[in-house]
C-alpha cells in the first residue's frame, strides 16, 4: 500500500510539473502564432504525453487540460519592468542592453515587456507595491531575497572603485574605503558592503554620472561603478577621463530580474523568462547583443 502511495504521488508531482512546462510552451506559441497552431497538434502533444505519464487519470485531465488552453482566446502576457537610467544597459528612454536581452528573451515566450525608468530606490517602491511587474537589473542578496524571486543570471557587474587621477589613492581592497567619502547611487545593494566598512561616509545620488561628477568635482574621494558603465560614461564626458578605476575590481555580482514574491504570477514570469534567455543563448542571439555592447564600450 504504501508503494501504491508514493507511486501515486510521483505520478501526480510528474503530471503538475509536466503540464506547467507545456502550458507555458503552448502560451507562447499560442501568443506569437494563434493561427499557426490547431488542435490537431494539441492532439499530438497530448498523445505523446499521456504515454509518458502512464496513468489513465492523467491522461484525461491532461487532455482536458490542453484543450481549454487552446480553445481560449490567445491573449498576449504584458510585464512592465523598471530601472534607473544606467548606461550603457538602460537608457533613459528605456533602451539598452538590458532592455535587447529581456526583450528578445520574453519575446521567444510570447510576452510583451515594457520598460520604465525612474530612480532606483523609487523603483523598489514600486515593486513592493506591485505597480510594477519586475526590476529590469537586480543584483541577488540575502536581503531582498525574503521578498523578490531571482531570475537565472542573465549577465555578470564587475564593480570597480573609481579616484581623480591626481589624487594619488592608494586602493587595495575594501578597507581602503575607511574613513573615505564614497558616491554611491541610492538602494543599490553595495551599501551592505558600505555599511560593513569602519567609519565610511557614504553620499547618495540617483545615478552613475551623479557618482563621477562627486568624484570629478572633488566632493567625494571614490565612487564604486561597473566597468562597462564607467567606460560609457566617459565616452560620453571627456572631462571624467580624469578619473581611473582601480583594479582588480571590488565586486564581481551575477545580473538577475526580480519579481516581488508577493505576485500572483511571479513564477511564470521568472520561469518564462529563464526559458526565453536559455533560447537566446542556444540560437546564439545572446552573445550577439553581448558582443554589441562590448564592441561600443571598447571604443573612445
Amino acid at each position: 500500500m504504501v508503494a501504491k502511495a508514493r507511486l501515486r504521488y510521483y505520478d501526480w508531482w510528474r503530471f503538475k510539473f509536466a503540464c506547467k512546462r507545456l502550458i507555458w510552451w503552448l502560451a507562447g506559441l499560442i501568443a506569437k502564432s494563434a493561427a499557426n497552431y490547431c488542435l490537431s497538434a494539441t492532439l499530438m502533444i497530448t498523445n505523446i504525453m499521456t504515454e509518458l505519464c502512464m496513468v489513465k487519470p492523467l491522461k484525461i485531465a491532461l487532455y482536458v487540460l490542453l484543450v481549454c488552453v487552446v480553445s481560449a482566446q490567445a491573449q498576449v502576457m504584458k510585464v512592465v519592468g523598471g530601472h534607473n537610467p544606467w548606461p550603457p544597459y538602460i537608457e533613459s528612454d528605456g533602451s539598452g542592453l538590458v532592455n535587447d536581452i529581456l526583450h528578445a528573451a520574453f519575446d521567444s515566450q510570447g510576452i510583451e515587456l515594457e520598460i520604465q525608468t525612474a530612480p532606483f530606490s523609487r523603483m523598489l517602491i514600486l515593486l513592493e507595491e506591485r505597480k510594477v511587474d519586475l526590476i529590469a537589473a537586480l543584483w541577488w542578496t540575502e536581503r531582498r531575497h525574503k521578498t523578490i524571486l531571482f531570475s537565472q543570471p542573465y549577465f555578470h557587474n564587475e564593480l570597480a572603485v573609481v579616484s581623480h587621477q591626481d589624487s594619488h589613492a592608494d586602493f587595495r581592497g575594501a578597507k581602503s574605503l575607511r574613513y573615505k567619502t564614497v558616491a554611491a547611487i541610492r538602494g543599490y545593494a553595495y551599501h551592505e558592503l558600505l555599511e560593513s566598512i569602519e567609519q565610511v561616509k557614504v553620499i547618495d545620488v540617483h545615478s552613475l554620472r551623479a557618482c563621477l561628477e562627486m568624484v570629478y568635482k572633488r566632493r567625494a574621494d571614490f565612487a564604486i561603478a561597473d566597468v562597462l558603465a564607467f567606460t560609457h560614461e566617459q565616452k560620453k564626458a571627456p572631462e571624467l577621463r580624469a578619473l581611473i578605476a582601480h583594479l582588480p575590481v571590488l565586486l564581481s555580482w551575477p545580473l538577475h530580474i526580480g519579481v516581488n514574491r508577493a505576485h500572483p504570477q511571479a513564477e511564470e514570469i521568472i520561469e518564462r523568462f529563464n526559458l526565453g534567455l536559455a533560447e537566446l543563448k542556444e540560437t546564439g542571439r545572446y552573445q550577439q547583443i553581448i558582443a554589441k555592447y562590448s564592441s561600443e564600450g571598447g571604443q573612445q
